[in-house]
């Protein structure tokens, strides 16, 4: 990775555009990202967040505009393009091999190359410092299939910092974690940053962005409607810009004891097509909390964004599962 020439952004993107058919997922994109710092991407589910950043990391090409990375233009053909300019990405939906170890996983892909020149007990000690520099803690010889969510996600964590990645990707990171991880995820965020680590966090949770960033970008329909300092905004203001309009924030009573996701509480009038997008699901729109289990009514309700949920008639029994569940993870 080159060296950051003085007051060179770590990256930026400049007029960044991609179509997919009659689609215009990203519309003329441009932004900065501050060395060591985190800054948060965050929008609703299809505001084009997961798709600019599929673009730096490679997966994507951009139909126009360009990418800098470190004050340098460069092209991102490939993910393997982005890994040599330092950049990492940790995805939703984790690329591990259950069956191999942490350490296997670590490794896969380096065989041949410089990282595995000294062989695997070069790469086991480097995986121990690793993880003692960063806080991720995780047993080398441990099967990926026997480790917890949030174990998996620091192997994952920990294979883009032994590729050498100073830039760090993470696509929404809490979607499979419980309130007690999304909290140690937060520490470990921190202390990457302590160590000169730049974050980039994809996420449409504002109580994310409030917690772990110090800048936040606000994606709609393919745009950057907004740039802020975090410190400088509120979740009120911040879901505004997200949907367009003025919005009801409503909070749950034991949303900092569980984790229960702020939601927009957005009314029917706040979103054009809510009636058509809805159609043929049978309850009123109101705020639920998003309970990260597997049953049918979340099943029903998957992709939906969060505030436009059906009501579902609620048990004691259903609550209780769900906050013992929090507490037994």
């Amino acid at each position: 990775m080159q060296a950051l020439t003085p007051a060179a952004a770590a990256i930026e993107l400049r007029g960044i555009d991609k179509s997919f058919g009659s689609v215009h997922a990203v519309r003329g994109v441009s932004l900065r990202i501050e060395p060591g710092t985190i800054t948060g991407i965050v929008g609703e589910n299809g505001a084009g967040k997961s798709t600019l950043m599929s673009i730096l990391y490679g997966l994507y090409r951009a139909d126009a505009g360009e990418i800098w990375v470190c004050g340098r233009a460069v092209e991102m053909t490939s993910p393997r393009d982005a890994i040599v300019h330092g950049i990492g990405m940790v995805h939703q939906h984790f690329m591990l091999i259950d069956t191999f170890t942490v350490l296997e996983n670590l490794v896969l892909g380096a065989e041949g190359g410089l990282l595995l020149a000294g062989g695997l007990a070069a790469a086991r000690a480097e995986l121990a410092r690793l993880a003692r520099d960063y806080g991720l803690s995780v047993d080398p010889d441990a099967r990926v299939a026997d480790l917890s969510v949030g174990e998996q996600q620091r192997v994952e964590i920990l294979k883009v910092l032994f590729r050498g990645a100073r830039i760090l990707i993470l696509d929404e990171p809490s979607a499979v974690l419980t309130p007690q991880e999304t909290d140690r995820l937060f520490d470990i965020l921190r202390t990457l940053k302590e160590r000169g680590v730049t974050v980039i966090l994809i996420t449409h949770k504002l109580r994310e962005i409030m917690a772990a960033t110090d800048r936040v970008y606000v994606m709609r329909q393919g745009q950057i409607v907004a740039e802020r300092f975090t410190r400088d905004t509120g979740s009120e203001e911040l879901a505004e810009l997200m949907v367009g309009r003025k919005v009801r924030l409503g909070k749950r009573p034991d949303d900092h004891t569980y984790g229960w996701d702020n939601e927009y509480g957005v009314e029917e009038h706040d979103l054009p097509g809510l009636k058509q997008a809805l159609s043929g699901i049978d309850g009123p729109v109101h705020r639920r909390q998003h309970q990260h289990s597997c049953n049918h009514r979340d099943r029903f309700t998957h992709g939906l964004p969060p505030g436009l949920r059906p009501r579902f008639p609620a048990t004691r029994s259903a609550s209780h599962s769900a906050r013992q569940s929090a507490r037994d993870r």
